[in-house]
C-alpha cells in the first residue's frame, strides 16, 4: 500500500428509504398528464428521480379503474328459457365386440394305421398372433 492512501474507516451513514402515500403518487401523475409539462420537471420539483415517477405512471396505467357501483339495487332479470331435451326411448344395444378370427388347428400325434383311436392335439389360437403360435408349436416338436 502506497503512504499516500489512506483508508476512511468511518461508517457511512445510509439515508432511510423514503415511503410515498398513494395520494401524492397520484397527484404527480396527475401533474404529469398536464399539457407542457414534462416527467423529469415534475421529478426535480419534488425531489424524486423521474424513473420512479415513469414507474408509478406505467403501475396506474395497467391498474384497471375502479368498478362504479350501480346507483339502486337491480330488480331486472334475463329470461332464461330451457327448452326440454327429448328423451330416446330406445336403449342403444352395448357395443358389439368385434370377434377375432381364429384358426382351428388339428395336429396328429401318431399316425398309426391299426389305432383304434388317433390322438390329435387341437388348438384354437387367434390369426393376428401367429408368432407366438410358433413358439408353441416348436417346444412341442422339442
Amino acid at each position: 500500500m502506497d503512504s499516500k492512501t489512506v483508508i476512511d474507516s468511518t461508517p457511512t451513514l445510509k439515508k432511510p428509504r423514503r415511503t410515498f402515500t398513494a395520494e401524492f403518487k397520484n397527484k404527480l401523475i396527475q401533474q404529469c398528464q398536464q399539457p407542457d409539462t414534462s416527467v423529469a420537471k415534475v421529478a426535480m420539483q419534488h425531489q424524486i428521480n423521474a424513473n420512479l415517477l415513469h414507474k408509478w405512471i406505467r403501475q396506474s396505467e395497467s391498474m384497471s379503474p375502479p368498478l362504479k357501483s350501480l346507483p339502486g339495487p337491480q330488480t331486472d332479470f334475463l329470461p332464461v328459457i330451457v327448452h326440454p331435451m327429448p328423451v330416446n326411448q330406445e336403449t342403444s344395444p352395448p357395443p358389439v365386440l368385434e370377434k377375432k378370427a381364429t384358426a382351428h388347428i388339428r395336429i396328429p400325434l401318431h399316425e398309426e394305421q391299426h389305432s383304434v383311436r388317433h390322438q390329435m392335439i387341437e388348438i384354437e389360437w387367434p390369426v393376428e398372433s401367429t408368432t407366438e403360435l410358433l413358439f408353441l408349436l416348436q417346444g412341442l416338436i422339442k
